[in-house]
């Protein structure tokens, strides 16, 4: 057996025996069996990493006589290239996604032999992290990814295959290391749930509450890059189209973004004990859903998936064959719908291990009482989840294929409804009930009459005042939160804050390229000069250069130079690729594609698709200011602590004292007084300074 094959059954194996050594410490309560799992998750985390690191060193000396090395690249390839032929593959990519999710556990174990954890929670946690282990490697083991490469592919290709030439790009390098970085680390928020769910134990989110961050920075961060090699290298005429693959990796991070506010909820008074681990568990289960989505080619009508649907079969005959035929697809499903009947077990028998509530006399509520923690984060765990609903029946009803139109209308309105009650979660205690609720029903009013003058364009009518209003409020919180006298504490304070200003700076541009965006197609002579959506394209002369032929442009505006352009196309095999060509101004990109057409070209003539996209600047700013916000919010969470007791270990009684003592303050609303006008006015200085010092003392609060 090849070494690398040997490795892989050897982890399998360290997995099962994990699973049934903490099985066995929490039937016996035996501590030494404890020390023995312990070991196994140490010997997991070498054989997996050196099983990768062995795929690495094949790449990196071209050792073509393994068939996935020779699959996936070529030896005259650059560094950068051979290091991306790794997780060109399926077979690849799942071996690093299996590496990232042991390795945050590898962490948790070595951090609990100097601050132990509850057993319980820790042999559970294994438990469910491991059988995810276990299903992943077994479909690793059957791929025998290190399988030898056959005499006659050697004679054919003697210095390997390589990549497809839209995966040779720097992009190639960082995106899916990046996406399958938070697919990794989505696993804790799984383990560590069902484990509360298993053991009741509160203290399930200090092992995934960070490792939950970090997954959602770094879906993020691969989502927008995902867009920007879209936009900039492959051609595809904008930076997301509802994809069922880009659709598919929306969706954890939709349901992520829940799991992050119910629980800070949850661990500041308990709230949601069972609607927050439920969120985490299904952010995970729908990570399956998208490698599923990903692996099951020809099903979807995709670009991304692993082969092409045939849309003269119907959908259900597709999948099907596709759980006949293929040896990959059928675990992935298998792993959703094991998952979904674990977790329906398990919420039916924690719910029956909770006290029952005491039922609340009924109570009429005004609507400026119906402005606070509770019912506002309610709101948005709801809208969240119809949102990931939403997304995955529009996805599901167009597995042959859907316009983005069909996305943009529910996904866009839902979005605004959102975004209101952002701006309620974050600026109610700034500017007070009444002011907010005033402010936002004239905002409302607003979109109305905005939408009924531009009735063609509803979505970008309706949408830009509740924007405005919330990019105004949002900002002014900000400022109003920050104490340059401790920069970096206000800094942790208000990261939250970023982030939701950078998810408005994203929809602004979002709305914009979308529903506000203009398309013509021109044919311009060379030499000549031709006018278009608002500017002139001059045509210098065509070059050809390699495999393509690309147009030299001047782009003016009102008479004054913009810029080169020098879109090009690519034409092998009587199959084309377009390489487009972006000019940025301040309001708007001027996004361009070279149509190749031989009559025209024959005749001296370039046939130019342009598109004018508006407000891109703010969607790329948006992206980047999200990813700093998560930055700032983990990190400061690591180096600027909140207070603690520096003596002793704290109780379960010392947290519920500490956060009683928070939501008293937290929940102490600031006091108003009226001018002669009669407009209100927040005077209750002492109050937002004690908010403050809260902030700043580490009862952050979103």
């Amino acid at each position: 057996m090849e070494f690398g094959n040997a490795l892989v059954n050897i982890s399998l194996v360290l997995s099962i025996i994990g699973i049934i050594l903490s099985i066995l410490r929490i039937k016996t309560k035996q501590d030494n069996l404890e020390q023995y799992a312990r070991m196994v998750s140490l010997f997991l985390f070498i054989t997996i990493s050196a099983t990768l690191l062995y795929l690495y060193i094949l790449f990196i000396t071209s050792d073509l006589s393994v068939l996935y090395v020779w699959t996936y690249t070529d030896s005259s390839y650059s560094l950068v290239y051979k290091l991306s032929g790794v997780l060109a593959g399926m077979d690849g990519s799942l071996l690093f996604w299996i590496w990232l999710v042991i390795l945050p556990w590898f962490y948790e174990e070595m951090k609990a032999i100097k601050k132990p954890k509850d057993t319980d929670l820790m042999d559970w946690t294994r438990v469910f992290l491991f059988g995810v282990l276990a299903v992943l490697l077994l479909i690793l083991s059957a791929h025998e990814i290190f399988s030898l490469t056959p005499p006659e592919y050697l004679s054919f290709r003697p210095d390997g295959n390589g990549l497809n030439p839209i995966l040779q790009t720097f992009l190639m390098a960082i995106h899916p290391p990046i996406v399958f970085v938070a697919y990794g680390f989505f696993a804790m928020p799984f383990a560590a749930g069902l484990a509360f769910l298993v053991t009741g134990n509160t203290k399930w989110t200090d092992l995934c509450i960070n490792w939950s961050r970090i997954g959602w920075f770094f879906l993020t961060l691969g989502i927008g890059i995902g867009a920007l090699w879209a936009y900039v290298v492959l051609g595809w005429g904008g930076y997301w189209g509802w994809d069922p693959v880009e659709t598919s990796s929306l969706l954890p991070w939709i349901m992520l973004t829940g799991f992050l506010h119910v629980q800070l909820m949850y661990r500041r008074k308990k709230d949601y004990p069972i609607l927050a681990p439920v969120l985490g568990v299904f952010s995970f289960i729908l990570v399956i859903f998208a490698t599923f989505a990903t692996r099951a080619g020809g099903l979807w009508v995709s670009v991304h998936t692993f082969g092409q649907a045939d849309v003269s079969i119907d959908a259900f005959t597709r999948f099907k064959n596709i759980m006949a035929e293929s040896d990959t697809v059928p675990y992935y499903f298998a792993m959703m719908v094991g998952m979904l009947i674990l977790v329906a077990i398990l919420v039916i028998y924690r719910q029956r291990k909770m006290k029952p509530s005491q039922p609340e006399e009924e109570k009429s509520y005004s609507l400026s009482e119906l402005i606070n923690d509770d019912i506002l984060m309610l709101g948005t765990s709801f809208l969240l989840i119809l949102l990931t609903a939403v997304t995955m029946l529009i996805l599901v009803r167009g597995i042959n294929g859907l316009a983005p139109e069909n996305f943009d209308g529910p996904v866009g309105i839902l979005t605004l409804v959102l975004i209101l009650i952002m701006v309620l979660c974050v600026s109610w205690r700034v500017l007070g009930k009444k002011l907010i609720t005033q402010l936002l029903l004239a905002t409302i009013m607003i979109s109305a009459i905005v939408m009924a003058i531009y009735p063609d364009n509803l979505i970008a009518a309706g949408a830009f005042p509740i924007l405005i209003t919330a990019l105004v409020v949002i900002s002014y919180s900000i400022i109003k939160k920050f104490n340059p006298k401790n920069p970096w504490r206000s800094m942790k304070s208000i990261s939250a804050h970023l982030i939701h200003l950078a998810v408005i700076l994203l929809v602004i541009g979002y709305v914009g390229s979308s529903f506000m965006d203009s398309e013509q197609s021109v044919t311009i002579h060379i030499g000549e000069e031709v006018e278009a959506m608002g500017y002139s394209f001059e045509v210098v002369g065509t070059e050809p250069a390699d495999d393509y032929i690309y147009v030299n442009m001047n782009i003016y505006k009102d008479g004054n130079f913009i810029g080169k352009a020098r879109p090009g196309i690519s034409i092998i095999d009587d199959t084309s690729r377009s390489e487009i060509y972006v000019e940025d101004t301040l309001l708007e990109d001027i996004y361009l594609i070279y149509d190749f057409n031989a009559d025209s070209y024959e005749h001296g003539a370039v046939d130019i698709v342009v598109k004018i996209l508006p407000l891109m600047k703010f969607l790329w700013g948006g992206m980047w200011l999200m990813s700093i916000g998560i930055i700032l919010r983990v990190t400061l969470e690591i180096f600027l602590p909140g207070k603690r007791k520096t003596s002793g270990e704290r109780s379960d009684k010392d947290d519920e004292v500490d956060e009683e003592s928070d939501d008293r303050l937290y929940d102490k609303e600031p006091t108003e007084t009226k001018d002669e006008a009669g407009s209100s006015d927040i005077k209750d200085d002492d109050y937002y300074e004690a908010m403050l010092e809260a902030e700043l003392d580490g009862t952050d609060r979103e």
